[in-house]
């Protein structure tokens, strides 16, 4: 019993075989033959499904191919019956490939036109079998005009030549030409050849055997023309490996006089970074290359534009030494780490060519000497050439062609001052010596380490050796062994005379020099190196400045000053108050320092109260400055975190008290190195100091948005200037950096999209995206979050901003979308490998966004409250987050490994959700052409980075797209954006391609 039909097959078989017998003694047309089959189906209730085992086992085999010659008028009926679907073409197919038979050469033949008839007259949208079925069928039988080939070749290589076997391979090579020619053949055959590898890998096999057997045959054995057609064969049939994604870039900056987005990444690494290391650096370097597809040598000449360009613009300014630091100590890192990435490669001859593109800005060269006062590019290539990256052939051939074609005149006389390039160069030296010096026993030496600390502190030299330590990686091991003196400096040993004093003086001046360390590079300095060595953690210094050391604006809680010894404060008011020196041999620097903002608090609060007068406080004050220069800098810390806890009107006081602190006193004692060290107090309190003083009296240099203006007003301006100009400058850096720790990522994020928008022609739109990719790496990865949970979805949501989405607007949109995707889910993977994170500092901490994305993975978390509006919101928590729309699979199949915690992860997968949302709904507006456009972009990515984003993509939204807008993408496309490692994705991808039939015809 035939369990689906419910009738005996025998009586089954029995009709369609007494109606086979009647069309071929009555000679029926396949019209006939059709309409006669259909109403033997309709009689018996047949399901189309259940006759091919029956009709093709008992016509097929046992009738069309029974005597050496096929039956035309049966094999007729069979091709229509499977091209009008009254069978599944699978069932044919099937049994033709099984046909192995070449002893009946016309068999053979009448099955490859069968075949051929099939393949080539299909209806992929219409066909009764599956679209993956289909992959696997048109592989198979691809895979049998190869066997069929290659056996007939054997067969003539082993003396038999009869015409027949020619035919067959003539035959066969056309029909297998004419398959391969179809752009859904090659496309679904990519499919298959994941479906099952094996017979992908049988099916390769079989080509490269075909062309082997053929090489080995004379020519007067095969005729030129079958060779011609065997040969066209196999090259049809490598189409399929066209499918392979082409070189594109997601962003186009060939055609911009100076590339936007390089220039921007050196501007942030060399003024914001300076302490970073070069391999992060490097790997973003990478990125940007692969996603622009900018040339090597081009990425070399926009890197050293860049230097120069910085160096010119920060000429007399605090920034010189960073940028000269990292134009000639860590670029040629930089050159050097791209080198061994890719040793294979003639990096010689790219660097070169980078020199000679840049050669090309005589302007810019002559511009940099004359600022710089020094031969700018012949130093760089100096250092290049420590490193070994340019022969010296190359060297003079470069320095020959820049002294041929300056145009800059002629020196009149010697330089007044050094050039920061060349002081620099000599820091790099001097930073290693000085390492060497620190590394001594504190306890042995301590003269000679109050001469170097000393030394240090003298005009800029303190300045030069932390920009060299920092662009060489050494500033760690600097602050480390600045640790390890500060505390052996701050205990007793009941030393007296000379020896006291060189103690007090090596924590002072260590003490500063740490506060100045912190300050310019943030606490996590050190981060690395409490994870190395977990004692450094319970130091004196780390455990102050993490408490209590004001950084990038950011005042500590006043409770944070604890642990004090009222005894200790008394003693110290008692000396303070009566001018009574302290007492070297006997005292703890370090609890003089924890004990001293208790002091000034009590002078503060007696002044306040009236038990002091001003007179008398300023005398304290003084007295407190004259020996150490640590103790006012505490006092400091605690005077501004304390004016954070109260009202404008008690601040008038803290506020002088920080004034007078400030001002410079003399020191009887030259030989205390009063001035050196009282010049480094002052910069380290001024940098304290002025974000809490009132604006008519805050150090405008270290501000660059005005008190009073509006920060919307001063991006807007700031961006104005930038796109303008088409490249980053000093002040644009600073005053991006200020906004974005201002008004956080959303604010910034909002803003500078909307201003990238507001134009329209392309060109400009460009030059935005490329510019705003570089500012975004401020902070890539909470930016980014921002850009894919606030900005975008409230662009595709907003009714009134649709019009912002219109292309040219929505193409760049979706391509900002992208880069910043790669970049950032990048960045965090090479910041998981390395050993200390690129973050920028002051954006370690979580960000809002990351809290409320993992507050949705708690059962217990309250849904937020949304404003209602006329259009539905799908939001993370509409229906309570989680990737489980991602995992729609067959049964058996693995979900898909994704790491449901990762913030980025889930920024993406909710857009890609409301996408789908959008996709599904019934109409086609400027939202629609954006999430093309996005998928479009993603997969000019390639390779790893577009399967990052795909991954996220609801199965159904691509049919549904399709759907929709047919024909929108390409069979190719099609094949990328699926994931055809799993079966869905095989599914989802064949189907589409199926879709895509009609719409793209041969």
């Amino acid at each position: 019993m035939d369990t689906k039909t419910g009738r005996q097959p025998s009586t089954f078989a029995g009709k369609v075989k007494a109606l086979l017998m009647r069309a071929w003694r009555e000679r029926w047309t396949d019209i006939q033959w059709g309409v006669q089959l259909k109403k033997v189906l309709a009689s018996t209730g047949g399901d189309p499904k259940d006759l091919p085992g029956l009709l093709f086992s008992e016509i097929l085999v046992h009738q069309a191919l029974v005597g050496p010659n096929p039956n035309t008028l049966i094999l007729s009926f069979l091709k229509y019956t499977v091209l009008s679907q009254v069978v599944p073409p699978s069932a044919a197919f099937n049994l033709i490939t099984s046909f192995d038979d070449l002893s009946k050469p016309f068999c053979t033949l009448g099955l490859i036109d069968l075949a051929e008839a099939f393949a080539c007259n299909l209806s992929f949208t219409c066909s009764l079998d599956s679209s993956l079925t289909l992959c696997k069928c048109l592989q198979n039988t691809l895979h049998w005009l190869m066997l069929c080939i290659h056996q007939s070749l054997q067969m003539i290589k082993d003396g038999h030549t009869p015409l027949e076997i020619l035919a067959i391979i003539d035959s066969a090579s056309v029909a297998a030409q004419k398959i391969g020619d179809n752009t859904t053949v090659q496309a679904l055959l990519y499919v298959a050849m994941s479906e099952d590898t094996d017979k992908f890998h049988d099916f390769e096999q079989t080509k490269v055997n075909v062309q082997g057997t053929l090489s080995q045959l004379q020519s007067d054995v095969v005729p030129s023309q079958t060779r011609l057609k065997v040969a066209s064969a196999l090259k049809s049939l490598l189409k399929v490996q066209d499918l392979a994604l082409p070189t594109q870039s997601v962003l186009e900056v060939s055609h911009l006089a100076i590339c936007p987005t390089i220039n921007g990444l050196v501007s942030l690494e060399a003024i914001l970074n300076p302490t970073s290391d070069v391999q992060p650096f490097v790997e973003q370097l990478c990125v940007t290359e692969k996603l622009l597809k900018l040339n090597r040598s081009y990425l070399y000449c926009e890197l050293f534009r860049a230097c120069f360009m910085g160096l010119v613009d920060s000429a007399d300014s605090q920034e010189e030494l960073k940028w000269a630091a990292f134009t000639y100590l860590k670029l040629p890192q930089v050159l050097l780490k791209f080198n061994q990435q890719a040793p294979g490669q003639d990096f010689g001859k790219e660097l070169e060519q980078g020199f000679d593109l840049l050669l090309n800005s005589v302007p810019l060269l002559d511009l940099t000497d004359v600022r710089l006062n020094c031969e700018a590019l012949l130093q760089l290539i100096h250092e290049c050439m420590k490193y070994d990256l340019l022969s010296q052939p190359q060297i003079e051939r470069l320095l020959t062609r820049r002294r041929n074609e300056s145009a800059k005149p002629a020196k009149n006389s010697q330089p007044t001052t050094q050039p920061s390039a060349s002081l620099i160069l000599r820091a790099e030296s001097t930073v290693t010596s000085i390492l060497k010096t620190l590394d001594a026993d504190c306890s042995k030496n301590q003269d000679a380490l109050m001469g170097v600390l000393c030394q240090m502190l003298s005009g800029k030299s303190f300045e030069l050796i932390l920009a060299a330590a920092a662009a060489t990686g050494e500033l760690q091991s600097f602050a480390t062994k600045l640790i390890k003196i500060n505390e052996f400096a701050k205990q007793t040993q009941g030393e007296a005379g000379k020896a006291a004093q060189t103690r007090v003086l090596l924590f002072d001046i260590s003490f500063l020099m740490l506060c100045h360390i912190t300050q310019l590079h943030g606490i996590e300095i050190f981060s690395q190196m409490i994870s190395m060595s977990p004692e450094y953690a319970d130091s004196f210094f780390i455990q102050w400045a993490q408490r209590c050391l004001p950084e990038d604006g950011r005042y500590k809680c006043v409770d944070n000053y604890s642990g004090t010894d009222q005894a200790k404060v008394d003693l110290l008011l008692s000396q303070l108050t009566r001018g009574d020196e302290i007492k070297q041999s006997s005292t703890k620097w370090h609890e003089i320092c924890l004990n001293a903002p208790f002091a000034i608090q009590e002078v503060l609060f007696a002044w306040e109260h009236g038990a002091l007068g001003s007179d008398n406080v300023k005398v304290i004050l003084e007295r407190s400055q004259s020996r150490m220069c640590s103790i006012p800098v505490v006092m400091s810390a605690w005077l501004c975190s304390y004016m954070n806890t109260v009202g404008d009107d008690a601040r008038e006081k803290p506020l002088q008290m920080l004034q007078r602190l400030q001002v410079k006193i003399s020191s009887p004692d030259p030989e205390i190195y009063y001035g050196e060290r009282s010049h480094l107090m002052g910069i380290i309190l001024r940098k304290m100091v002025n974000d809490i003083l009132p604006p008519h009296i805050k150090d405008t240099s270290m501000q660059f948005i005005p008190p009073n203006a509006v920060p919307s007003a001063v991006m807007e301006k700031c961006l104005k200037g930038v796109m303008a100009k088409g490249w980053i400058d000093l002040r644009s850096v600073h005053t991006l950096e200020q906004l974005l720790n201002l008004c956080g990522s959303d604010w910034f994020c909002d803003r500078a999209i909307l201003h990238m928008l507001n134009s329209s022609r392309l060109e400009d739109l460009t030059q935005a995206l490329g510019l705003l990719f570089a500012v975004f790496h401020l902070d890539l990865e909470h930016i980014t979050l921002s850009l894919l949970l606030h900005t975008v979805p409230k662009l595709l949501q907003s009714a009134d901003k649709q019009q912002l989405l219109t292309d040219p607007r929505g193409y760049i949109l979706a391509k900002a979308c992208v880069l910043c995707i790669v970049a950032a889910q990048t960045a965090r993977s090479v910041a998981g490998k390395a050993t200390m994170s690129h973050t920028r500092r002051g954006y370690s901490k979580r960000s809002r966004k990351e809290m409320e994305l993992e507050s949705l993975d708690e059962p217990d978390s309250r849904p937020v409250k949304r404003m209602k509006t006329m259009e539905p919101q799908l939001t993370l928590d509409s229906e309570g987050f989680n990737l489980d729309f991602l995992t729609a699979k067959d049964d058996g199949e693995a979900s898909p490994i994704i790491d449901t915690k990762d913030p980025l992860n889930k920024a993406l997968a909710n857009l890609l959700r409301l996408m789908n949302a959008i996709a599904h709904s019934t109409t086609i507006s400027p939202r629609t052409s954006f999430i093309v456009a996005f998928i479009e972009e993603s997969i000019k990515c390639g390779g790893q980075y577009s399967q990052f984003i795909h991954q996220f993509i609801p199965p159904q939204m691509l049919s549904q797209i399709m759907k929709s807008i047919p024909g929108v993408f390409s069979n190719q496309q099609i094949v990328h954006i699926c994931n055809l490692a799993v079966p869905t994705g095989r599914k989802v991808a064949a189907k589409c391609v199926c879709q895509n039939s009609k719409i793209r015809p041969e």
